[in-house]
């Protein structure tokens, strides 16, 4: 057996553990690999996993995964999914990032950042904005604008706020994909980033400068 083929059936295998973290781990697994034909074992197990609160981590990184390896057919139930109420609402920021990947197979980014803010959901807000940033979209002048205003909006920093008293907001992951921006765009938003008094947010809007992607965890 190939050797990717091996690592898919390990991979999927691990998603029928009775252990979640075996399962998060074939979820990453997926994730990595990163290949089409793992779609529908990994939308049938989150449709699984979603009935106990409790695996929340498993269920981000199913999520996540379905974003990664394009499983369009995910994106009316990943929508329906978004408009309830969890307790665990990092699961927002993974349906924000695979809800865009998903919605950019169809239509114009524009179109689908338009769908993403309707939600009024910083945390969907903040994941879709980390799939522009990871994917290294460059919209057009006018989209660029308007996610640096929304970037800007004081309302939305609580609602993505890490630990106390972060200001960072939206900021980190426009900071990011803004490296790939045209400069006279982006400079005065980055320039403001580096006054915010957060480690990660300033190394990116520095690396950005320089028109360099930083580093991130995912």
């Amino acid at each position: 057996m190939p050797e990717v083929s091996l690592k898919l059936a390990e991979a999927v295998k691990l998603l029928s553990s009775s252990k979640a973290l075996k399962r998060e781990s074939g979820a990453k697994r997926l994730r990595k690999l990163g290949l089409a034909e793992s779609g529908e074992v990994i939308f049938s197990a989150l449709q699984k996993e979603i009935k106990d609160k409790r695996t929340w981590s498993t269920q981000y990184h199913l999520i996540i995964a379905l974003g990664v390896v394009k499983h369009h057919s995910a994106l009316p139930f990943l929508w329906e999914f978004a408009h309830r109420d969890f307790d665990a609402t990092i699961l927002y920021m993974a349906l924000g990032d695979a809800i865009m990947r998903l919605s950019l197979l169809e239509k114009p980014l524009k179109d689908a950042w338009k769908e993403i803010l309707q939600t009024q959901n910083p945390k969907i807000i903040y994941g879709a904005l980390r799939a522009i940033a990871l994917l290294k979209l460059v919209p057009d002048d006018s989209i660029v604008q308007d996610i640096i205003d929304v970037a800007r909006k004081p309302e939305f920093v609580d609602g993505v706020r890490g630990y106390p008293g972060d200001q960072s907001g939206l900021r980190y992951w426009v900071a990011i994909a803004s490296a790939g921006w045209k400069p006279l765009l982006v400079r005065e938003f980055l320039l403001e980033s580096q006054l915010i008094n957060d480690t990660s947010l300033k190394y990116a809007a520095e690396n950005a400068l320089k028109g360099k992607y930083a580093r991130w965890d995912y």
